[in-house]
């Protein structure tokens, strides 16, 4: 492909379902429906790891999180191994980040030329607690949830506002400059994570839209799985609700969404302002999906595709206008996408990444790919690994039960196959397709290890519970307009 420049988009815990382009009849999402018109949109897209600080460490290093350690909220990215924001800096793009990382801190090299009002695992470290695993840590405030929820303003709403500000800002300033080769603008906004708190005109926005309730919700009606019921007693975020609140949560969510596309609507705009349209290719995506209410779940960290399936649109020089990609796509893929996006080879040392750029698979809108995930973080008493492939989806939970399911004719993940004598081909050939990507046995075992080290050097299970810890990341309190890295000479 040509090379231009590039703005990536990353959300954070959008239900993949809950866009127009995907079919949403009710939410409000035009600037995003605007854009999957004049792009390309990618139907089946997984994280590598649903759950924030796993999701963004692999997706920043391009490789899965057991490759580079990336087990838990408690293991950032800290700038290695090089990702694609290190390699195209040190190629000579200029490579800037603007709003939510995620990663461990500023004073690592992560890889931009500037970082502006970045948001940083909290104190450097993350969430220790997310290490006590089997038994799991009861979560401390579970229960607001399902208190925090409505219209109104939070520090995310007031963040994800000027973040959008200073992205505007920036491609004015873009416009104005010449580059020697293209540059790329990461831009994380917060929206739709929770609280569930949306601005009151987009709160307002569904306020006479009959919005389904969650699937499965009914006590009978949820899957039962010893994973996943330890999680959601450890995790116990649906125990407060009531039927009022899960209709107002919902609401908030669908709210937090439109608010989200109003953000997008308004880079959309700026890039269009300056003239940089027609030179410039546009990625959205996000960290993970959220449960919204499903089988009894909220928030991530299952492999249910409201949890692990994302949302995925191109657009720009070069992408089809109007096309729907049905080939397993995943987050890592995104490395050598960006690198292809800005006219660069994929670096000699990178040779063994497990990504493929996605302008592969505009050719082969339908082809039979393998996609991975793995998630070892808070509330799992085991690991939990899925492959999804064109039509099917195994989790493989060690010393547990495996789940199937065919995604064609069940894409709501209702009837698991993996009982079924008649589906035993299936689970079999899908066991092989994952074996060939890990051993789900060893990387299992491992993740504990390196846990009980950080455990160990914690002080043990008992002086982490006592500890100060925040599973909830806070806004950025500094100066938003400051630029907390500089290494970019041009």
């Amino acid at each position: 492909m040509q090379r231009a420049n590039t703005v990536f988009i990353l959300s954070d815990e959008h239900n993949r379902d809950v866009l127009g382009c995907y079919g949403d009849p009710h939410v409000k999402t035009p600037n995003l429906d605007k854009l999957a018109a004049r792009g390309t949109c990618f139907d089946n897209t997984y994280c590598n790891s649903p759950v924030c600080v796993s999701s963004r460490a692999s997706l920043a290093a391009g490789r899965f999180p057991h490759q580079i350690g990336a087990w838990d909220s408690a293991s950032p990215y800290f700038g290695a191994p090089k990702g694609w924001a290190s390699r195209l800096r040190d190629q000579g793009h200029e490579v800037v980040s603007i709003g939510k990382l995620h990663y461990r801190s500023a004073q690592d090299d992560n890889g931009f030329s500037a970082e502006h009002a970045p948001m940083y695992v909290h104190n450097g470290v993350g969430w220790i607690s997310s290490l006590l695993r089997n038994p799991p840590f009861p979560l401390p405030g579970a229960e607001l949830m399902a208190k925090q929820i409505g219209a109104g303003e939070t520090d995310y709403t007031a963040y994800d506002r000027r973040i959008t500000e200073l992205t505007c800002d920036r491609l004015t300033e873009a416009a104005r400059r010449e580059h020697n080769k293209p540059w790329v603008l990461y831009v994380g906004l917060v929206a739709p994570h929770f609280p569930l708190i949306a601005p009151q005109e987009f709160f307002d926005l569904y306020a006479d839209v009959d919005l389904p309730a969650p699937r499965q919700y009914a006590e009978d009606e949820r899957p039962r799985h010893p994973v996943l019921d330890a999680l959601r007693e450890s995790s116990d975020y649906d125990g407060p609700f009531t039927d009022e609140s899960v209709r107002v949560a919902r609401q908030a969510y669908y709210g937090l969404t439109s608010f989200l596309d109003h953000n997008i609507g308004l880079i959309m705009d700026a890039l269009d302002k300056n003239g940089l349209s027609e030179t410039t290719r546009v990625i959205y995506t996000t960290d993970h999906g959220e449960n919204l209410g499903h089988r009894g779940l909220w928030g991530k960290s299952v492999m249910y595709d409201d949890s692990a399936a994302l949302p995925l649109i191109a657009a720009g020089p070069g992408i089809p206008e109007g096309q729907r990609v049905k080939t397993p796509v995943s987050l890592v893929d995104l490395h050598p996408t960006l690198t292809e996006f800005a006219g660069e080879d994929i670096h000699p040392d990178d040779g063994d990444l497990p990504g493929t750029s996605l302008s592969k698979w505009f050719d082969a809108p339908e082809a039979d790919r393998a996609v991975f995930s793995e998630y070892h973080d808070w509330s799992a008493i085991t690991g939990m690994f899925m492959l999804r492939t064109a039509e099917w989806k195994i989790v493989r939970y060690p010393g547990y039960p495996d789940q199937l399911f065919n995604m064609i004719d069940d894409p709501n993940e209702k009837v698991d196959l993996a009982d079924d004598p008649a589906h035993g081909d299936v689970l079999n050939d899908m066991r092989e397709r994952l074996a060939a990507v890990t051993n789900v046995d060893e990387v299992n075992t491992t993740a504990f290890r390196d846990q009980k080290i950080k455990i160990d050097a914690h002080g043990g299970p008992e002086a982490i519970m006592r500890a100060e810890d925040k599973a909830y990341t806070p806004a950025p309190t500094e100066d938003p307009d400051a630029v907390l890295a500089d290494r970019y000479e041009p």
